[in-house]
């Protein structure tokens, strides 16, 4: 309905004459043409616009939606914990906890994997001694969700205007309810409540799972951390319950707790993997007092190793659950598996929880004996208010004797012991890794600095300097005093659910530290000096002291060991120790033995004073300070597997790091220094004694034979 004129390119570029009268021209009779037609694109543009609205926010489109909130920038919380969203819809992985409990903490160890509510195993030193059973990868991410860590709630709401109460049975993180990204969807459902809404929070030393249930208004909090700095050891449960309606109360009664929890007795990891039901013969669940099912103690009734003699089993693993309010009340436990499954030997379901209340489970008769038991703190009958929450903390740990069990109850029951040792566990890791803060334009690049000096320390170990007595001494390096000793702690082999070949020990002791392979401790100490320069040549005599006559090193570094020769040193440690008094005669002549009588790691030596019942009069800091001071000490390795090519190369860094804090002390160290060989049972042969000729297995023909 309008004329425009074609012009050439040769117009274009021609006078401006030209150019102006070449240009579209729009005639005055065709303006309400024109009117018409603008509106009408508009209206397009409008109808497509409220189509394009209508695809972003109608509830058709839940599956964009979650593929949308996957790609969610917030990486962090305020805490600085990296935030996963929608964490068990993701590609799986797996982690674990550092397995740091303090210097004068006893470690056990853990693992998680973004399914179901985290945790698929944790235990004592090694997988070996699992309170919740050791799997690979591969079997953790299928297995996590059901023999893990599970939450059933019976609930009624009840509404305030109309007086009406609506019952339901639900189970937070479910993986029935996991919101994948293609899961069909309810039209109606999702027309009435968004998909439950799961977060998981990494941080340096915990992890938080979150489930938000829009449609009961329920949120479900969980924070996993080990018990830091005390004399007993504790994997540590902390489950938050809270009523997010903001009109109507809500009455729960829940069960919280491991599905299946594992008995201690010993090495049982590969039983459990190929003698499963043999195993269960041996199993039961003992109780401190009679008719007290509050502190269940998980043993075998002994040794199940083929062997000439039966060794009943006193040590054992329990499970104690305290009610957060004033009280700090303990909660009864389900152990027995089939009053919460019933028949649904799969675990998918709570089948007993359909048509029976949890009050009426706990009145009832359960059995632990010759079969795999679970640990569920029940909860019953409590009434939250709008906003208002509930939590309980339960502790896992070991314990030589069940009467031991009271002891570590009256502890764990002292007012905001939970909430100060959550504190504490996060101080614990700050104090290793504030050398190294780190603060950029880059909150990923910071996480990333940090959590690498962490992974390296964990390998190598973190040096301290023992034998302190006064500034005077705190002013010089080991090279100068001989009287300081150093000491790694917190060193140990780099087993996890993937790296599943790596045989590794997180001893739970004080001091806690576990052997590692010669190259992940050499490459991870050789910065050691530059960030505690008081440590001197330490790491770089002791790595050379381990290389063989013939060029070689052992295959695996543990800790060093202290030895005490002189007798009278020993007895004079004892009386400053435990008391010059008559009565602590006993004692002494005890620790004198302990200090006296052969090789001892600090670790050790309060384990031994523990079992021998030596209590001390002084600090356990000024303890060993003392014993340090006297103390001879001795590289440790041994030859293990055997060599690796390029151990020789971290020779070169080490010198490199030492130097560039001591430059000064280049030609002490390379020519004054004595250092001793290591006399390892096993050698290099020459070839000639390597390689044989023999008959083939046919016995047909001659072929070369390499010996071991």
């Amino acid at each position: 309905n309008y004329e425009i004129t074609e012009t050439s390119h040769e117009d274009i570029v021609d006078s401006g004459d030209r150019r102006n009268s070449s240009s579209p021209r729009f005639h005055p009779k065709n303006l309400s043409t024109i009117s018409t037609a603008v509106l009408a694109l508009v209206l397009c543009i409008g109808a497509l616009m409220i189509g394009f609205f209508h695809v972003i926010i109608s509830p058709h489109t839940h599956n964009e939606e979650k593929q949308k909130s996957f790609g969610s920038p917030n990486l962090f919380d305020g805490m600085g914990r990296y935030v996963f969203d929608d964490y068990d819809s993701q590609t799986p992985y797996s982690d674990f906890l550092p397995g740091l409990a303090g210097i004068y903490g006893k470690p056990l160890y853990a693992f998680f994997v973004n399914r179901g509510q985290g945790i698929a195993s944790f235990g004592v030193e090694s997988k070996d001694k699992p309170i919740m059973e050791f799997s690979s990868a591969n079997n953790a991410y299928q297995n996590t969700p059901l023999v893990g860590f599970r939450t059933f709630i019976q609930g009624t709401r009840s509404c305030t205007e109309s007086g009406e109460k609506e019952d339901f049975v639900i189970e937070p993180f479910s993986p029935i309810t996991t919101n994948f990204a293609n899961t069909p969807t309810d039209e109606e459902d999702t027309d009435r409540f968004p998909p439950n809404k799961r977060t998981l929070y990494s941080g340096e030393n915990e992890v938080q799972i979150q489930e938000i249930d829009f449609e009961h208004h329920i949120e479900t909090n969980v924070t996993y951390f080990i018990l830091p700095e005390e004399d007993f050891g504790a994997f540590v449960r902390r489950t938050t319950i809270s009523n997010t309606n903001s009109d109507n109360r809500v009455t729960l009664s829940f069960l919280d707790g491991l599905a299946k929890m594992q008995p201690a007795g010993g090495d049982i990891n590969m039983f459990l993997k190929t003698m499963g039901r043999t195993l269960e013969g041996f199993m039961g669940v003992y109780f401190p007092f009679k008719d007290d099912n509050t502190m269940p103690f998980y043993r075998l009734s002994s040794n199940p190793s083929d062997s000439d003699f039966i060794e009943i089993q006193k040590r054992g693993h329990y499970c104690v659950s305290i009610r957060e309010d004033q009280k700090s009340s303990l909660l009864p436990i389900v152990y027995d598996a089939s009053k919460v499954f019933g028949r649904d030997t799969t675990l998918l379901r709570p089948m007993e929880l359909y048509g029976t209340s949890i009050k009426k489970i706990l009145n009832g008769p359960q059995y632990g004996k010759a079969k795999t038991s679970s640990c569920f703190a029940a909860v019953e009958d409590v009434t939250l208010q709008p906003g208002e929450s509930i939590t309980i903390t339960t502790y896992f740990g070991d314990a030589d004797d069940i009467m031991d069990v009271p002891v570590i109850v009256r502890r764990l029951q002292q007012e905001g012991f939970a909430q100060y040792k959550l504190t504490r566990t996060r101080e614990v890791i700050r104090q290793i890794t504030t050398s190294v803060e780190t603060r950029t334009g880059s909150k990923v690049f910071d996480a990333h600095v940090t959590q690498m000096f962490l992974d390296n320390s964990l390998r190598g170990g973190i040096p301290i300097v023992l034998g302190d007595e006064d500034d005077y001494n705190g002013m010089m390096t080991v090279d100068e005093d001989p009287k300081l000793k150093v000491f790694h702690v917190f060193s140990r082999i780099h087993g996890d659910l993937e790296r599943d070949y790596n045989e590794f020990l997180l001893p739970s002791t004080f001091f806690s530290q576990g052997p590692g392979n010669f190259r992940d401790v050499a490459q991870n100490r050789r910065n050691d000096v530059v960030f505690n320069p008081k440590i001197g040549s330490f790491n770089l005599r002791m790595f050379l002291s381990f290389i063989q006559a013939d060029g070689y090193e052992p295959y695996s570094v543990e800790a060093i060991v202290f030895t005490i020769e002189d007798k009278k040193l020993c007895e004079e440690i004892a009386i400053k120790a435990v008391g010059p008094a008559d009565g602590h005669r006993a004692q002494r002549e005890a620790l004198t033995g302990i200090l006296n009588n052969g090789p001892f790691r600090p670790g050790q030596l309060f384990q031994l004073m523990t079992e021998q019942n030596i209590f001390l009069i002084v600090s356990r800091q000024e303890f060993i300070d003392m014993v340090a001071l006297v103390a001879e000490s001795h590289p440790f390795a041994v030859y293990k597997e055997g060599y690796w090519a390029d151990h020789w190369t971290y020779y070169l860094d080490m010198i490199e790091s030492y130097l560039l804090i001591f430059p000064e002390q280049e030609e002490r160290i390379m020519f004054d220094v004595k250092l001793p060989y290591f006399f390892s049972p096993a050698s290099v042969q020459p070839r000639r004694k390597k390689y044989v000729e023999n008959m083939s297995y046919d016995g047909g023909h001659d072929h070369i034979q390499q010996l071991d």
